[in-house]
């Protein structure tokens, strides 16, 4: 393909601005007037210089200079071109290999004595300088020869320095490149205030530092992690491309690479320019790693192999012939780009996870290469961004590799938890079957002996009210008695009979309570305490008038109780049976109720036997059975079922008891939204 052709198309793709800035002053026929410059920025010295080809020169007083200078453009053999653009490469008008001659004349305000200034130049592949001011040598950058033995080429770069100048000042500069087939003077030499060049250069190579430092940091930590995980390629292709680039990166700034070693041969510097050829095929590997559905195998082996023979061929070649593949690999880079940013398309178009972030940084990255393709051949005038386009994307990689990683090692770290905890399990299984074995005879006996105190209770309770019915019924049927007291003893009999299904509902409860070990959902809802406990008194008319016990209530009328209905039933019901049971005849039970900004809590109180300090150590702990005052038996479980169905409530029970003066429970419910610890 037409190199030409190739601009065309890589200024059509570009998104970059390719119009020049209006404030910046170009040179024109060899003069560039930088009167009415301030110097606030550094100025690139731009445009048409005068240039000899194939004829260096020689420096003389800045008095005679240009007239020499336009003598010795006549009298060479060769006086082709008598001006050119810097950037220009020399092979679109001559030979792509040669020397010759710039000169510039510089046209500073009057001020320009006051200030020190410095000329910054930059590194020309292959070539060598000598540069002159005033007629002066003041810097050399290789050495400048006539062929391709007598010079010494560098990628090196140099600062000039320019102590208070002359209004006028004459720059010239030798160069000669016989190692790199685009020569020419690639990129134009910068002017400004020593202090602005200098901190323009100091920020320069700390961020080329952090750059590289970070680029070769990433590849030896992506190293060390495949070395340890084998199995995961995707992480050396990373470390790999983070390698390439970290040395591709040091070759672009010449001074970094000549700071760290002075010696450096020119070969191994030329090489390491072009080290980028082989930055795409590990990059696409560790794409096709991460999407291997959205990428083609055989276009990835076909770019490997294009790349590596290309770069292959800069190595076994002397560099005025490598130098002539840069354009195609800068070719297939930035076609291998753009290959990657129509995959990751596809994709984002799937949903791949992290396509997105991905899509953006290739479509960055390729619009980068295409801005410092134009740049190299001088089409627009701005500055490189690829370089750090290539951290931005290597950090973002990292996270991306990062979080892959660390969710591997999280649900590795879960599994081996969860394993460890297996194989304990495992061990322990003999000794859990074996205690298990062991207690399910106790847990059987247990449950027998719950079913016959359950079926117990149950008698007990149950045959009392129906004799009393049976004896009731036996009366009503005699005729001997009277419709008024037929009607009497009807009345009675309904009244044991709602006693008996509250008896059978308590009893279901209980057993209910016993299958689910304690499991009973609850429904929480606000409960008229004084109507609640009202209809709760009545079911107990009977035993109140048995011991001829007087209720006292002292219940606020807009008392309420947060808490599930029928467990708060049940828990009263024990309770109040509970203080029944141990009343003395004529004695009196007391039922109060009071609240806090926390808590609603019910007293229920009585004068009965009381309860001595030893018993009320595991009152709530263990089932235990006394004989009421007139010999009543109980089920010995009531008390032990409130302190569970209360903790249920997230409340809690107390006891203040002495033996002969009688018993105080408290209970204490948490108001509605209040949360307190577990009784």
């Amino acid at each position: 393909m037409n190199r030409n052709i190739l601009i065309g198309l890589l200024i059509l793709c570009s998104c970059s601005p390719i119009t020049e800035d209006s404030n910046l002053i170009f040179a024109s026929k060899g003069e560039i007037d930088l009167r009415t410059y301030d110097f606030q920025k550094v100025v690139p010295l731009s445009g048409e210089w005068v240039f000899d080809w194939k004829n260096l020169i020689p420096p003389l007083p800045t008095s005679s200079a240009n007239q020499t200078s336009q003598n010795s453009i006549k009298a060479t053999s060769k006086p082709i071109k008598s001006f050119l653009q810097v950037g220009e490469r020399w092979k679109e008008h001559f030979e792509g290999i040669g020397f010759g001659t710039y000169q510039l004349k510089i046209l500073l305000p009057e001020t320009a004595k006051q200030n020190i200034y410095a000329l910054r130049f930059f590194q020309t592949g292959g070539a060598a300088m000598s540069i002159y001011v005033n007629g002066q040598l003041e810097l050399e950058l290789g050495k400048v020869g006539t062929s391709k033995d007598s010079m010494i080429p560098t990628r090196s770069s140099g600062i000039v320095l320019l102590p208070h100048p002359n209004a006028e000042t004459n720059i010239l500069v030798h160069i000669s490149n016989f190692y790199h087939d685009d020569g020419s003077f690639w990129y134009p030499p910068t002017l400004g205030l020593y202090k602005k060049i200098n901190t323009q250069v100091f920020n320069e190579a700390i961020r080329d530092a952090l750059l590289t430092g970070a680029l070769i940091f990433m590849a030896f930590y992506h190293f060390t992690v495949y070395f340890f995980r084998r199995h995961k390629t995707i992480v050396f292709y990373f470390g790999l491309y983070s390698l390439i680039i970290a040395l591709h990166s040091i070759s672009l700034n010449g001074d970094s690479l000549y700071f760290l070693f002075p010696d450096v041969p020119y070969r191994l510097a030329f090489a390491l320019s072009l080290i980028f050829f082989l930055a795409m095929p590990s990059y696409l590997l560790f794409l096709y790693q991460r999407f291997p559905e959205n990428f083609s195998k055989p276009i990835i082996t076909f770019f490997i192999i294009s790349c590596t023979s290309l770069y292959i061929y800069v190595l076994v070649t002397p560099s005025e012939l490598g130098s002539q593949a840069t354009f195609y690999g800068i070719f297939l880079t930035i076609l291998a780009l753009f290959y990657s940013v129509l995959c990751m398309i596809h994709a984002v178009y799937q949903k791949k996870d992290m396509a997105i972030p991905l899509l953006l940084i290739q479509f960055f990255l390729f619009l980068s290469a295409i801005n410092d393709t134009l740049y190299l051949y001088g089409i627009l005038n701005y500055f490189m961004i690829l370089k750090y386009s290539y951290l931005s994307t290597a950090l973002f990689q990292s996270l991306v590799l990062a979080s892959y990683f660390t969710k591997s090692f999280l649900k590795n770290e879960i599994l081996g938890k969860e394993l460890s905890l297996l194989n304990e399990s495992l061990e322990k299984t003999v000794i859990v079957r074996t205690k298990e074995y062991k207690e399910a005879k106790q847990v059987a006996e247990e449950a027998n002996q719950w079913k016959d105190k359950f079926l117990s209770l149950a008698a007990h309770d149950l045959r009392s009210p129906l004799s009393t019915v049976y004896s009731a019924l036996t009366l009503i049927t005699d005729k001997d008695s009277s419709e008024e007291e037929k009607s009497h003893i009807l009345k009675q009999v309904f009244v044991i009979l709602e006693n008996a299904m509250s008896t059978v509902e308590h009893l279901l409860n209980l057993n209910r309570f016993r299958l689910d070990q304690g499991q009973i959902p609850i429904q929480l809802t606000e409960n008229h305490f004084t109507t609640l406990i009202q209809t709760l008194l009545d079911s107990f008319t009977i035993e109140f008038k048995k011991k001829k016990l007087k209720i006292q209530l002292l219940i606020p009328p807009n008392a309420i109780v947060y808490a599930d209905t029928s467990i708060l039933i049940e828990i009263l019901r024990n309770l109040i049976a509970n203080a029944i049971k141990f009343s003395h005849t004529d004695g009196s039970i007391q039922i109060s109720f009071d609240e806090t900004e926390e808590y609603a809590e019910i007293r229920i109180k009585d004068d009965g036997s009381g309860i001595s300090l030893d018993r009320q150590k595991d009152l709530f702990l263990k089932p235990m059975s006394s004989l009421g005052t007139l010999g009543e038996k109980g089920f010995g479980i009531g008390l032990k079922l409130c302190f569970e169905l209360i903790r249920l409530h997230e409340g809690s029970i107390q006891v203040h008891s002495e033996p002969g003066k009688g018993s105080l429970f408290v209970l204490k419910f948490p108001k509605e939204n209040r949360t307190v610890p577990l009784a």
